[in-house]
C-alpha cells in the first residue's frame, strides 16, 4: 500500500508518531509504515512520553498502544486530542472486545485497530485518520 498523491496534488505523506512500550513492536510498525511510504517522525515508550513527543513533533497521526506504563493509551489520547485537536490518533492494541473501540473513540481516537490486524489494515487505519479534516476552528473575532 503506497501513499501516492492525486494528479496535480503536491507529494505529501502522513507524518506518524509511534507510541508503544515494546521496542520490537515499534520496529515492526516503523517498517510497515515506511514501506507503505509514510514518514515516522518519532517514537515513544509510554503515554507521557507520547504526549510530549506529539507536542514536540506535531505529527498528523499518532499510532498509540492501549496498555503502557505511566500513562495508558486512552489517557494519552485524550490529552493529545485536547491539546492538539488537529492530530489524529489510531489506538493499536492487543486488548480486544466490542467495547474497546467505543472507549478509544470516547477518548478522541479516530480508530481502533487490533494488534492481530494485517499490515494493510494498520496502514489503512492510519491513512483514513490522516484523511480526516481537522476539527472546525472557531471564527476569528473581527472586533
Amino acid at each position: 500500500m503506497d501513499v501516492q498523491p492525486s494528479p496535480g496534488q503536491a507529494a505529501r505523506v502522513p507524518r506518524v508518531l509511534l507510541v508503544d512500550d515494546h521496542p520490537p513492536m515499534r520496529r515492526v510498525l516503523r517498517g510497515v509504515l515506511e514501506d507503505a511510504g509514510m514518514q515516522v517522525v518519532g517514537e515513544a515508550a509510554d503515554g507521557l512520553e507520547g504526549v510530549a513527543q506529539a507536542e514536540a513533533v506535531r505529527p498528523d497521526v499518532v499510532l498509540m498502544d492501549w496498555r503502557m506504563p505511566r500513562l495508558d493509551g486512552v489517557q494519552a489520547t485524550a490529552r493529545i486530542r485536547s491539546h492538539l485537536p488537529e492530530v489524529q490518533v489510531v489506538v493499536f492494541s492487543s486488548a480486544e472486545g466490542a467495547g474497546m473501540g467505543v472507549i478509544a473513540r470516547q477518548a478522541g481516537a479516530s480508530a481502533f485497530v487490533a494488534k492481530g490486524a494485517s499490515a494493510e489494515q494498520v496502514c489503512a487505519a492510519v491513512l483514513a485518520a490522516w484523511g480526516r479534516p481537522p476539527p472546525p476552528q472557531p471564527p476569528l473575532d473581527s472586533t
